[in-house]
């Protein structure tokens, strides 16, 4: 019954029959379990960060769960996007990457209770609320010179130097510049737009550890 209720959950749809343990979160009136936590740890959906420890990274994915789960409720009230399969494929293949081989990623799916189309259905939904925030998010954003030449002049060039890199012309790497601001303004973007749905809702965080 774990991997129904994953499926169900993560993803808004109804549960139905789902055996409920320990309780991680509550979304309104969906539950997520710890269990539903372990197989997203399991799996290794969402990346981990260095640094952190076994505790942390179940607390990254589920506060990851709760995100994704809110954003995708908004999705559904614009329509989703139909998503490539090779799109998808891609993103599995991200996610293999993450093992040591592909046997690695077999046996956790079998500890997750999941089989691959059921991963790869898992990913389809990611992949939905990522092009949704494109599509509504990425076109706000407009980088302007004087905002290329700060951040050049500042955190692009003090990162380079604390790596030991040379630091090429500004005209040289103008678009990598714009190309990350863009990047951290659209994570900011995401940001409000999570912090405004949570805002929305009602989110009951429990400690399990």
């Amino acid at each position: 019954m774990k991997r129904q209720a994953l499926i169900v959950f993560l993803f808004a749809m109804p549960a139905l029959g789902v055996t409920v343990d320990r309780i991680a979160a509550v979304i309104d009136q969906q539950v997520l379990t710890v269990s539903e936590v372990d197989q997203m740890v399991q799996l290794r959906f969402f990346p981990r960060a260095a640094g952190r420890s076994d505790d942390d990274y179940h607390h990254d994915i589920l506060e990851a769960l709760i995100a994704q789960t809110l954003r995708y409720r908004d999705v559904e009230r614009f329509g989703a996007q139909d998503i490539p399969k090779d799109s998808i494929e891609a993103r599995l293949v991200e996610i293999q990457h993450r093992f040591t081989s592909p046997a690695e990623l077999d046996a956790a799916l079998a500890r997750a209770e999941l089989t691959p189309d059921e991963l790869r259905a898992l990913i389809k939904r990611q992949l939905q609320v990522e092009a949704y925030i494109q599509e509504r998010f990425a076109p706000l954003i407009f980088v302007a010179n004087e905002d290329i030449a700060a951040y050049y002049n500042g955190t692009w060039r003090q990162q380079r130097a604390a790596r030991g890199l040379p630091v090429p012309p500004l005209n040289d790497v103008r678009e990598e510049v714009r190309t990350l601001i863009r990047s951290r303004q659209l994570d900011e973007q995401v940001e409000t737009w999570t912090t405004q749905l949570r805002a929305r809702a009602n989110v009951d965080v429990y400690a399990w550890m």
